[in-house]
């Protein structure tokens, strides 16, 4: 799934169907390259979600544990949210703005990293700053066969 079609999704607790707030961004992880927790907008306090607290990816929502059994997700809470960032090489090179990930919905796997005209594995990823995504000079960046996120 392109995290452009999830963005803006609304977030709904598993057990009473209660929409707690809705999808705003995500923090990304290395090694391997997934996402670690979804940010919110949330109708109550928590602002960051676990990916271990997720159930499901449904085609309108997005579905979580009640928040009494949600893990706390401080240790993300300074993590920038990718999108948007610069697409570097870890040489150095300019990529162009980070648009778009290809992520796995079931495990959060990162399967690409779509930037305008240019695209990088997942794999590749080795971090994210407040500046920059950053990404292995591997063969792995190719050009993008279309200028938009599938």
């Amino acid at each position: 799934m392109m995290f452009a079609q999830a963005k803006g999704r609304k977030v709904v607790d598993a057990t009473t169907a209660e929409t707690v707030g809705t999808m705003t961004g995500c923090v990304l992880a290395t090694e391997p390259a997934r996402i670690a927790a979804l940010r919110m907008k949330p109708h109550g306090d928590a602002h960051l979600l676990a990916w271990e607290d997720i159930r499901a990816f449904g085609p309108d929502a997005v579905i979580v544990l009640p928040a009494a059994d949600r893990a706390a997700s401080t240790a993300a809470a300074d993590a920038p949210d990718p999108l948007g960032k610069q697409l570097l090489t870890a040489s150095g090179q300019q990529l162009g703005p980070l648009l778009d990930i290809e992520f796995d919905t079931t495990d959060g796997h990162v399967r690409r990293l779509i930037g305008a005209g240019v695209e990088a594995s997942g794999d590749a990823l080795l971090g994210v700053g407040t500046y920059a995504v950053v990404v292995a000079d591997t063969p792995s960046q190719t050009p993008s066969k279309d200028r938009s996120p599938r």
